[in-house]
């Protein structure tokens, strides 16, 4: 009888895991293709439901992160509700960083740096004049983490990449480095990601750029 019931228990918990992941992975095709505040707002509460019920997991809060990290962008004109989302973001990257550094995995880390990196962004976007002492030289810092952790990191060159182009020539600005390196970030999106969730958001947003 233990046994059958230790089996029934396995059972239920495999079905419990597979049914999370594909949650997870749908979540993950969704993002691909979200463009409005409704889109990214539907997907960080579903990232959120989905961290809670996987807390060990580093890559549901990141993807909360993420998308909290856009809808921060997408607040054109709005910048005390742009730095609500930054810190809603902030908070979820830093809990994926406390769950994922003690493996070490630093393609993961990278990852969670760039994130990092573009949230620090999305508040100097808000607010250049008030935040961009403060926020950019951080923001700058955490994507020469990312890249250091892997160079190959299509978020990270395409970041690269937008940084030197919204910055004028005289504070370093380059706009031909700038097309470079979206051109570079444009060759490792065409390579298939790790799995259907491991990070893979950016691409439609660096084509963009290179248009």
């Amino acid at each position: 009888m233990k046994q059958v019931l230790s089996l029934l228990f396995v059972l239920i918990l495999t079905s419990r895991v597979h049914a999370q992941e594909a949650r997870l992975e749908t979540a993950v095709a969704k993002l691909n293709n979200a463009a409005t505040i409704g889109d990214y707002q539907q997907l960080a509460n579903e990232f959120t439901r989905l961290s809670a019920a996987s807390p060990g997991e580093w890559l549901p809060i990141y993807y909360a992160a993420v998308s909290n990290m856009k809808l921060a962008f997408l607040q054109k004109g709005n910048p005390e509700r742009a730095m609500l989302f930054s810190n809603q973001a902030e908070d979820q990257i830093k809990k994926a960083e406390e769950i994922a550094k003690p493996a070490n995995n630093q393609k993961d880390l990278s990852e969670i740096y760039c994130v990092y990196s573009f949230v620090n962004r999305s508040r100097v976007e808000a607010d250049p004049v008030t935040n961009g002492r403060k926020y950019g030289p951080v923001a700058a810092e955490q994507l020469a983490k990312a890249r250091k952790l892997d160079a190959a990191n299509p978020r990270a060159l395409y970041l690269d990449g937008l940084i030197k182009f919204q910055t004028p020539p005289m504070w370093g600005g380059d706009k031909k480095k700038a097309k470079e390196l979206f051109e570079a970030a444009i060759k490792q999106f065409a390579q298939p990601p790790a799995s259907a969730i491991a990070p893979q958001w950016g691409k439609k947003d660096c084509e963009a750029m290179l248009k």
